[in-house]
């Protein structure tokens, strides 16, 4: 179990056993701000240090073979960060909470390969990317040899997937698929480590956020999503079940990165998207307090009787 009596400087989140219900108030409207970070021209490279580095995996690129090891090199405590594009856009917060706790970061990212241990439909190439798993197998593998203290694990909502016969699926039966496949992946990793956490995935934009500022630079709340639109209970409910089956703690940080109605594009000077589903660099290491407190929190409370649930309204 990791050390973490170093771990907040504001208060932790509450834990129970259930969601609590988050009230959003009304999301403000303005101009973009003259100050705003990043800029709208520098929000699409606006990445992550991983990435820089390239110790993030392209879909259509072998993985990387560098060590990919941040944080505080060399601790005896390390934190894993898995999963897809989506788990990268939290590698900024998660890394500076790393610093900050004095734990080892491992980065095992790739895109468009979901954590969940399914075949990976990429519409783009029009099949499945067979590299994913590969990937897949390879950093469960590496995980398991290491054997970290925590393993953070999260991936993109409604992955596209396809059957036995090659179909692909859409509905239930895509849900029911990632189900299957998450836990599988949740059991490797949980014989593997001491404590897996499942964050789940982030609201999305119906829009570019970065284009559609562009054209509405009077109004950020031209650009705000819907928060029925932004946030799919239907999977916010799957990945609260998944973690309750498996009894492992679930991080909800969907009020931190939508916390007003509809959800904004912009927090105070900050753009919180670099596209339609990925957080910019800039943002994400804001939320760097918060992501600590949640683990941390998380950490402490476990093993518990049923999942803890860590509601992001309540750190920081």
């Amino acid at each position: 179990m990791p050390d973490t009596s170093t771990a907040t400087t504001t208060p932790a989140a509450p834990t129970t056993t259930s969601a609590q219900p988050f009230v959003r108030l009304p999301s403000p409207d303005g101009p973009v701000p003259g100050n705003l970070r990043p800029s709208l021209g520098a929000a699409k490279t606006d990445r992550a240090l991983s990435y820089l580095d390239r110790c993030h995996t392209q879909q259509d690129q072998p993985a990387s073979t560098a060590p990919c090891l941040y944080g505080n090199v060399g601790s005896s405590t390390t934190i894993v960060l898995f999963g897809d594009s989506h788990a990268l856009s939290w590698f900024p917060a998660v890394n500076q909470a790393a610093k900050e706790m004095g734990w080892q970061l491992l980065s095992l990212t790739m895109s468009a390969c979901s954590p969940a241990d399914i075949p990976a439909w990429n519409p783009n190439f029009g099949g499945v990317m067979n590299n994913c798993t590969q990937w897949r197998d390879h950093s469960i593998r590496e995980i398991t040899n290491l054997h970290p203290a925590i393993v953070l694990v999260t991936g993109t909502r409604g992955f596209a997937t396809v059957n036995k016969a090659g179909h692909v699926l859409t509905g239930t039966a895509r849900s029911a698929a990632w189900h299957e496949g998450i836990t599988a992946t949740l059991n490797r990793l949980k014989a593997g480590a001491d404590q897996v956490i499942l964050l789940a995935d982030t609201p999305a934009a119906l829009v570019d956020p970065p284009v559609c500022l562009s054209a509405h630079p009077k109004s950020i709340l031209a650009c705000a999503t819907p928060v029925e639109k932004a946030i799919s209970s239907d999977w916010l409910q799957g990945e609260h079940a998944v973690a309750s089956e498996e009894n492992i703690p679930l991080i909800d940080a969907d009020p931190w990165v939508c916390p007003t109605a509809p959800c904004p594009v912009v927090i105070g000077h900050t753009l919180i998207y670099s596209d339609s589903g990925h957080l910019t660099a800039t943002f994400s290491v804001t939320m760097a307090e918060r992501i600590k407190n949640a683990i941390t929190t998380a950490v402490v409370a476990a093993p518990a009787p049923a999942s803890t649930y860590v509601h992001g309204r309540g750190v920081g």
